[in-house]
């Protein structure tokens, strides 16, 4: 019985997870998300009573996540140039999952500040596991010429994300240009962020 449970409650969330992340959570329907898990949805309603609860439930999942691709930033060993470049990677892995995370994030945050803090409070990875504590650290080391690390992680996560958030329009743009948004497109795109990251990082003459 209890495998039975958790195999049900785990073909939920893998649906709501997709529904969600194609449709958000005002455009999703618990009828879809039953339909997507194999289920009635007298069942889904069993294990989540409401699509908040259950959007809730997808979301913290993708939090999480989303604050583990930042653990590589603790990693003092590694250059930061390299970390940053495995940073890009990692996210650009974690964004194919979710590619409207950022989206949930501020409305998460405009609809319910606190709640979400809460939840980056418990989620949160150690301390020190953050883009602009590393670059504050490389810059106070003498490895990098210093420069605003805010300004350079708002253009790092806006070249990440777009091309997902917008991946529909992008779409439509391309086809009508005789253009395919296919997967060497990406590449190419990832490619972009790291040329950025190499341009900005000056180490000082020794």
């Amino acid at each position: 019985m209890k495998v039975t449970t958790i195999k049900t409650e785990e073909k939920i969330l893998l649906a709501a997870k997709e529904i969600f992340m194609q449709y958000g959570l005002y455009g999703a329907r618990m009828h879809d998300i039953a339909e997507k898990a194999g289920i009635n949805k007298a069942l889904l309603h069993y294990y989540y009573r409401s699509k908040d609860k259950l959007f809730d439930a997808v979301f913290e999942g993708a939090l999480k996540s989303y604050f583990e691709q930042m653990t590589i930033f603790s990693q003092v060993d590694i250059h930061i140039k390299e970390r940053l470049f495995i940073y890009v990677d990692n996210m650009y892995d974690f964004l194919n999952e979710y590619p409207q995370m950022n989206i949930f994030i501020i409305k998460a945050v405009s609809t319910n500040q606190e709640l979400f803090f809460e939840k980056v409070k418990k989620l949160k990875p150690i301390k020190g596991s953050s883009m602009i504590a590393a670059l504050n650290k490389a810059f106070d080391d003498g490895e990098l010429e210093p420069f605003d690390p805010l300004v350079f992680l708002i253009n790092i996560l806006s070249l990440l994300s777009y091309p997902f958030v917008a991946s529909s329009m992008i779409k439509t743009i391309s086809e009508k240009s005789g253009f395919e948004y296919n997967q060497k497109v990406k590449e190419d795109l990832k490619q972009s962020v790291k040329d950025f990251i190499t341009n900005k990082l000056i180490s000082p003459v020794r």
